[in-house]
Formats: structure tokens, C-alpha cells, sequence
């Protein structure tokens, strides 16, 4: 694939400071269509509500619903199974307290040593509170490799979770998740991918990986800052995380605590369109 270099940068106004980033982790700069995308939507009619019965109404479900499908189109998945949040690391942190509702003492979970503390710390302290173990995969210091094998010398019967990176966003190190899941799904157990880093940097399917859930962010591929979860329909069904009364119960709406940043959503959307204009 073939760009010109010089139009591409010309849409990153941050770039006019004369700076270089290289911070991979912390981010990237914002596209002109992503910031104008946010500025028109809160310029219009915008406000809470699904209901439709206002100009604002209809606008925040029209960005809303236009953002589920880009996302859809990024990840591989349907648009009613992606769920939006503050972050990638809130979102981890919902859906582990959840999960954990229904795991016992002497239930397992497994994280590794090659994942971002998000993908650790929220697994571990929901096991501590459901009275489950936690049991540690090792990745090769030497290579930075995290194998398949390293995997299964941890699973178990009593498996529940494993929790994974597509991509670590310190070494780069990419495992072979199809395979991890083959064998998380062999021994019943459930597969959380993060995918925050390698959704920055090369196609990520959900399904593909064979992922149950799967969240990345989308700030670190020029979009605004906000997290996704792409949940396995039939799972998002089944779970009930704590809600208001009022809030919608059906899925994914019963996973967004609270109003969604519309503006964001928009910005989500034009990122999305950004990279397929390229």
C-alpha cells in the first residue's frame, strides 16, 4: 500500500508543533475529519436520549448506531455487540466484576506475564474477591515470546478465564491467540483478548483470534479517547452487570452506565473512516 506521506500528515494539525511521537503507548495525534467529526456534533442538535421525540434525540442515536457499525466493520463483529466505555481498562474492570459473580473458591484464572497491568489487575482482584485462584503464564525473557504451551501448563478443569494480549504495547511481542483459544475453549473456559496495541497496528478480528471478548481503544489509532468491547453476543446475553432501573436492559445498551460521550462517537466513526480512506 502506497499513500502520500505529505497529504496524510497535512491532517494532523498536532504536527504543526514540530515535535515527533514515538510514544506508541501513550497514544496518537488526532486527524482534521476525527476533530471536525466531534465539533459538528456538538454544534448540532444533540441531547440525552434514545427516544427520538427531539432533533437532539435523533442525532445522539444516529451516532450512536453510526459508531457501533464502524467499530463492527473494524473488529470483525455485529454492531450489537460492541460496547463503549471510558476506557479499554474501565471496560475490563465491568466486565471482570461481573463475570466473577458466578466463580467460586476453587475456580482458576489465568493471566500472563507479557500483558499491560489492564489486562492483569482488574482479573486478579476480582478472583480475590470471588475466593478463585490465580495462576501466572510465563512468557521467554530471552525471546519475549508468550507460546501457546506457555498457556496450557497453567489450564486446568477448573479454568474460568484467561486473559490475554494480541500485542504487548511494551516489546511488540504478538502470541498466537487462535491457538490459546483453541485450548482455553477446550478446557470450557472463556477468552479475554487485549487487543488495545495490535488494533493500532494490523487487522483485528475478533472472531479470527477467537476471542469471547475483546476490547481495544480507539485513541491509539487517531481516534478520541474512549474504550470498545466486542463481546460474543450470546455471552452478553447471559450476563446481568449492575445497572440503574431506568437504564435500558438490553444488550449491548445494558453495559454503558450513564450517558455515552456522543461527540466521541462520532470521532470513533470518522477514525474508522480515515483509515479505510487510506
Amino acid at each position: 500500500m502506497t499513500y502520500d506521506v505529505e497529504a496524510v500528515r497535512a491532517q494532523f494539525p498536532a504536527l504543526r508543533a514540530g515535535g515527533a511521537h514515538f510514544d506508541g503507548p501513550g497514544g496518537t495525534q488526532t486527524p482534521r475529519p476525527v476533530i471536525d467529526a466531534i465539533g459538528e456534533a456538538l454544534a448540532g442538535p444533540l441531547s440525552n436520549g434514545g427516544g427520538g421525540r427531539t432533533a437532539g434525540e435523533r442525532s445522539a442515536g444516529e451516532l450512536v448506531v453510526a459508531a457501533r457499525r464502524a467499530m463492527a466493520d473494524l473488529l470483525g463483529t455485529e454492531p450489537s455487540e460492541i460496547v463503549f466505555g471510558r476506557s479499554a481498562t474501565q471496560l475490563t474492570y465491568d466486565l471482570s466484576r461481573t463475570l466473577a459473580a458466578s466463580w467460586a473458591p476453587g475456580d482458576e484464572v489465568v493471566v500472563t506475564r507479557l500483558d499491560h497491568d489492564a489486562n492483569v489487575r482488574p482479573w486478579i482482584q476480582a478472583a480475590q474477591a470471588a475466593g478463585a485462584t490465580v495462576r501466572w503464564a510465563d512468557f521467554d525473557p530471552a525471546s519475549g515470546e508468550l507460546t501457546a504451551d506457555d498457556v496450557r501448563a497453567v489450564l486446568s478443569e477448573r479454568t474460568r478465564l484467561v486473559a490475554v494480549t494480541a500485542a504487548s504495547n511494551l516489546i511488540g511481542t504478538r502470541p498466537p491467540v487462535p491457538e490459546i483459544a483453541r485450548l482455553v475453549h477446550e478446557a470450557g473456559a472463556l477468552l479475554h483478548v487485549d487487543a488495545v496495541h495490535a488494533a493500532a497496528h494490523t487487522y483485528v478480528d475478533r472472531d479470527a483470534l477467537g476471542a469471547d471478548f475483546l476490547v481495544c481503544s480507539p485513541y491509539k489509532f487517531c481516534g478520541p479517547h474512549l474504550g470498545v468491547l466486542a463481546g460474543r453476543a450470546e455471552l452478553l446475553e447471559g450476563l446481568r452487570p449492575d445497572k440503574l432501573v431506568p437504564s435500558a436492559d438490553t444488550v449491548p445498551e445494558r453495559f454503558e452506565l450513564g450517558t455515552l460521550p456522543y461527540e466521541f462517537l462520532a470521532g470513533v466513526r470518522a477514525a474508522v473512516d480515515f483509515f479505510a480512506a487510506l
